[in-house]
């Protein structure tokens, strides 16, 4: 059945700090606006104690938890009204949360100078916060597994997460479209992990420092209609029609961080470091897009599970996807980037299958960059997995902009631009591709010489590039594909089946 669970738990969640705002908060409205929230969202939040005086606020024994269930706790909070008329809100230093059931353990935050203030912003009400140092620990164990059928030991996992500096705000504007916005930035974000599966004979370790994070996030839904109430595609699609919108913006600077891994089949022992990056992310009934940039990636691993020390490291790199999310009259955008420059691996490496070093060791190059348009539904393909009833997209033009692989000394290159035909019921293409291809024959004896490719194989791969390509020059290939009317192809101006 279609749910949209991941939907539904992060904007709850975000309901605790929520409501319409006054011209000057008071802490009693703040107290009774997550209470009332809670309870919409399936929450019980109480506190053992409540003392007003003065503007201020005391809770001490604060509670958030299922009904019946145990949740997140803290010591003590109060809720201090201010001038400008704005709430003052400081947590207490024990806040935590018990897990019990097949998973159990703790996890507990701790603070340095967090602080929050509840403030008026467009009939809504803005969560400024900010602190010197927060921390999650965390520590559990869970049933494992058996491969004998005998009972597993417990699995244990354990680990912490720390921002330095950091500052954000949450807010909770009202309108036609009810909008909840999150930003953060910290100096650093950094964490290790820990984990121990006797059951497996797998002990694993993994840390992490990121310089610089800027995250920002926005999710608006409709008034119309209750976010719990979205339980097909037809209801999802009404809500993307009515307003349903998310946007994500990702910065930050670069990062380390390694992971060692104890195990007698697949021991690992990995350095990793990381240029600055930044993404994006949009989802509307209009558009889905997904970006993404990083400058660069270095990864070392000792010899463990490979016999020798492996070095691999990238220049820049970028990741793009773009599709209509619902089908219109007129199509929408499509496109796909990949590209990912200079990546290479170190000469221990390549010597385990070419010591003499016949192949060239030139750092490889992929650029893919395809757009065009079509009519697509993304709801109406989730409604496919669940009938069984396929879902075509119609396909309406195709632009290869740049389908480029280099490695070892040969290259490819294709450009090329075509358009379809969809009254047959099925895409049928017009247009054309032209393809060149450099170092081929050469990349294929350094293959047979390093024995990684066999003369039979070898000659298989030449027969069909001199049925599908024509020379152009020592060691370059050319084909030219056209699609014409009638689903007619040529190859270098033959018809298939050639």
């Amino acid at each position: 059945m279609f749910r949209m669970k991941s939907f539904v738990a992060a904007p709850g969640l975000a309901l605790l700090l929520c409501g319409t705002a006054h011209a000057a908060l008071t802490a009693d409205q703040v107290w009774q606006s997550w209470k009332d929230a809670g309870a919409a969202v399936g929450l019980t939040i109480s506190a053992a104690t409540e003392n007003k005086s003065g503007g201020v606020l005391t809770l001490n024994g604060v509670s958030i938890a299922p009904e019946g269930a145990a949740g997140l706790t803290i010591s003590d909070m109060t809720l201090t009204e201010q001038s400008d008329g704005s709430v003052t809100i400081a947590p207490g230093a024990d806040i935590g949360v018990t897990m019990t059931g097949d998973t159990e353990g703790s996890v507990k935050l701790t603070h340095d100078g967090l602080t929050i203030t509840a403030r008026e912003a467009d009939g809504g009400v803005a969560y400024d916060y900010a602190a010197a140092k927060l921390d999650v620990v965390y520590d559990s164990t869970y049933p494992g597994m058996s491969l004998d059928g005998s009972e597993a030991p417990k699995v244990s996992s354990s680990g912490d997460v720390s921002l330095a500096n950091l500052s954000g705000t949450y807010s909770d504007t009202p309108g036609t479209n009810r909008t909840f916005g999150w930003s953060l930035k910290a100096d650093t974000l950094a964490y290790t992990t820990r984990s121990d599966d006797p059951g497996m004979e797998l002990k694993q370790t993994s840390t992490s420092t990121t310089q610089d994070i800027d995250l920002a996030f926005s999710f608006a839904l409709p008034s119309t209609i209750a976010l719990a109430d979205i339980q097909s595609p037809a209801d999802f699609t009404k809500a993307l029609n009515e307003g349903l919108a998310v946007t994500l913006s990702t910065r930050q600077g670069e990062s380390s961080g390694t992971m060692k891994q104890e195990n007698a089949m697949m021991p690992m022992d990995l350095v990793m470091k990381a240029g600055g990056g930044e993404g994006s992310a949009v989802f509307n009934k209009d558009s889905l897009s997904l970006k993404s940039m990083a400058a660069g990636l270095d990864i070392e691993s000792g010899a463990g599970a490979m016999p020798v020390p492996v070095k691999v490291t990238s220049g820049p790199m970028e990741f793009g996807l773009t599709s209509p999310v619902i089908a219109t009259e007129a199509a929408g955008d499509y496109g796909f980037v990949l590209k990912l420059a200079d990546f290479s691996v170190n000469e221990e490496a390549w010597a385990m299958f070419d010591p003499q070093g016949t192949l060239p060791r030139d750092a490889a190059q992929i650029a893919i960059d395809i757009s065009g348009k079509t009519k697509m539904d993304l709801p109406a393909l989730v409604a496919a997995e669940e009938t069984g009833v396929p879902y075509v997209p119609a396909l309406e033009s195709l632009n290869l902009t740049q389908l480029g692989l280099k490695v070892a000394g040969a290259a490819l290159d294709a450009t090329g631009a075509f358009t379809f035909d969809n009254s047959m019921g099925m895409p049928m293409p017009l247009g054309e591709a032209n393809v060149t291809v450099t170092g081929a024959n050469k990349l294929i004896d350094g293959l047979i010489a390093t024995g990684l490719l066999t003369q039979e194989d070898a000659m298989g791969a030449r027969m069909m590039m001199g049925m599908f390509m024509v020379p152009a020059g020592e060691d370059t290939l050319t084909s030219k594909i056209e699609a014409k009317e009638g689903m007619q192809i040529l190859v270098n101006g033959q018809p298939l089946p050639m």
